[in-house]
């Protein structure tokens, strides 16, 4: 059985406040492997290369982005940073799998 979270006013040492960090850390890499599930399907229905890279859509992301990091007070510019690192990382993936897939034809 799992402990409660805490808020971050009830930590009242390190290790509480690493054990909270830890628990958010875990429930990250389930999201992140959970999205990327569906970037690899993306991958899959998408039949060239170049379909990965969108930058309209990539800029309306970012947009929304920024617009939802500031209602959680998260600091914009190191969200969009963030995002457009797992963005970068999602459309070399997901050229990967297709043109590996084209070549394999």
């Amino acid at each position: 059985m799992t402990a409660a979270a805490k808020l971050p006013a009830e930590c009242e040492s390190k290790d509480d406040v690493r054990a909270e960090i830890d628990r958010i850390d875990q429930a990250l890499l389930t999201l992140l492997a959970e999205r990327h599930r569906y970037v690899t399907r993306m991958a899959e229905i998408k039949t060239d290369p170049h379909e990965a890279y969108d930058p309209q859509r990539i800029e309306a992301i970012i947009s929304r982005v920024r617009t939802r990091s500031g209602d959680l007070e998260l600091d914009e510019d190191q969200a969009e940073l963030l995002w457009r690192t797992l963005i970068d990382w999602n459309v070399n993936y997901e050229k990967g799998i297709i043109a590996a897939r084209r070549r394999a034809r």
